[in-house]
């Protein structure tokens, strides 16, 4: 098995909340339906899953250039 990082950085109008444990279920609903398959050798499914998840508000701040360099 191979573990990996996904970052995305989304943007939501001021009033609307973001619900991670949403987005990590439709993710694994995701998961479950591309990568289930059967492996011939074992007889066993493949265990694609979401581990976990870091959840944050971005304290990213935008460069907007006030004049062409």
């Amino acid at each position: 098995m191979k573990t990996a990082t996904f970052t995305v950085r989304m943007q939501v109008e001021e009033d609307q909340d973001i619900n991670p444990l949403y987005l990590c279920e439709e993710l694994q609903a995701s998961l479950n339906s591309m990568y289930r398959y059967l492996y011939s050798d074992t007889g066993e499914y493949s265990d694609n899953r979401i581990l976990g998840y870091k959840f944050e508000y971005d304290s990213f701040v935008p460069f907007i250039a006030k004049e062409k360099y």
